[in-house]
């Protein structure tokens, strides 16, 4: 993918969490940062607008359960995304011609291989 690079400026606490982030996750801090951006400016206006105001009035206690509610709401995106592609992937039709239950068990284990 071809990119273009820019510069951004932040608090050295924000700073600290992307140099761990990039440690952790064996990915370049730049890596970690378009990420962030991306999502940012990927986002409606409105949203953006709504998180600059919480930013600016909410508490750190506040701040992070918006935080938690937004990782629920990408992990529960993220399932169901995953959960879509299964469902795809299966061979149902096979599923037709089982007759028993010890078939229908036996079809179970081996779709879980």
């Amino acid at each position: 993918m071809t990119g273009k690079t820019i510069s951004a400026y932040t608090d050295i606490k924000t700073a600290h969490r992307i140099e761990l982030i990039a440690q952790q996750e064996h990915r370049k801090k730049a890596q970690i940062a378009g990420t962030a951006v991306k999502f940012f400016v990927g986002l409606p206006e409105e949203a953006r607008a709504a998180w600059r105001q919480i930013e600016a009035l909410g508490t750190p206690d506040e701040i992070e359960q918006i935080s938690q509610e937004i990782a629920k709401t990408l992990l529960h995106a993220q399932y169901a995304i995953a959960h879509k592609q299964v469902v795809q992937e299966l061979q149902t039709q096979q599923l037709g011609a089982l007759e028993t239950e010890d078939e229908l068990l036996d079809a179970a284990v081996s779709l879980t291989r």
